[in-house]
C-alpha cells in the first residue's frame, strides 16, 4: 500500500528496489541507517563536485592572452581572457568529463534519496534529515574554504590600477566633464539666442 500522508508504521513493504522487501524492526532500523549514511555521502559529494569544478576551471585558465603596447584601457580593469593550449585543453576536457560523471553520481543518488522519502514513512524521514545534517556539519566548512580561496585567487587575477591606468581614468573623467559643461553652456546661449529672438519680434 502507497501512503501519500507521514506513517510510522514498520512494515514498509518493498522499498526502493524489487525483491528489498522491508516488514520487521531490524529491517527499518537498517533502512534508516542505509538512508543515514547515503545522505552524508550526498553532502560529501556536493563538496567534492565544487572542487571537480574548480579544479576544471583552473586548468582552462592557465594560459592567458599576451598584452601588448597598444592595449586598451579595459586589459587595465578587466581580468585577461584565457587562452587554451592544447595541453591545458586535454587536461581540461579529462577533468571535466570526470566532473560530468561526478554530476551525474551526485545526482542519481539524490533521486534515490527523494523518492526513498516519497514513502512518507517519518522514520526514513527523520533518517535522511539527520544524516543531510550530519553531512553538512562535516563537510560544510571544507565548502566554505574552497569558496573563500576562489574568491580569494579571482581578487589576486584582477590587476592593479597602475600610475599609466590612473592617469588615464582622470583623463577621460575630466573630458567627460568638460564635455558635459560645454554641452550645458551652448544649450543656455541657445535658449537665450531664441528668447531674444522671440522678444524682439
Amino acid at each position: 500500500m502507497m501512503h501519500m500522508w507521514f506513517w510510522s508504521g514498520i512494515n514498509l513493504g518493498t522499498f526502493l528496489f524489487p525483491g528489498y522487501t522491508i516488514s520487521t524492526l531490524c529491517g527499518l532500523i537498517g533502512a534508516c541507517l542505509s538512508i543515514i549514511a547515503i545522505a552524508i555521502i550526498y553532502e560529501a559529494m556536493k563538496t567534492l563536485q565544487i572542487k571537480l569544478h574548480q579544479m576544471t576551471k583552473a586548468s582552462l585558465s592557465s594560459d592567458s592572452f599576451p598584452t601588448t603596447e597598444n592595449s586598451s584601457l579595459l586589459t587595465y580593469i578587466i581580468p585577461k581572457l584565457p587562452r587554451f593550449s592544447n595541453n591545458s585543453r586535454c587536461l581540461g576536457l579529462i577533468q571535466w568529463s570526470l566532473e560530468v560523471l561526478h554530476y551525474a553520481a551526485h545526482t542519481t543518488l539524490g533521486y534515490f534519496l527523494m523518492l526513498a522519502v516519497m514513502s512518507y514513512n517519518i522514520y526514513i524521514f527523520l533518517a535522511l534529515i539527520i544524516g543531510s545534517t550530519i553531512g553538512y556539519w562535516t563537510f560544510a566548512p571544507t565548502l566554505l574554504n574552497f569558496n573563500m580561496n576562489e574568491l580569494h585567487q579571482r581578487y589576486k587575477t584582477i590587476p592593479s590600477c597602475n600610475t599609466e591606468c590612473a592617469d588615464t581614468l582622470v583623463t577621460e573623467r575630466r573630458q567627460s566633464t568638460v564635455s558635459t559643461v560645454t554641452e550645458q553652456l551652448v544649450s543656455e546661449v541657445n535658449a537665450e539666442v531664441n528668447t531674444d529672438r522671440s522678444n524682439g519680434s
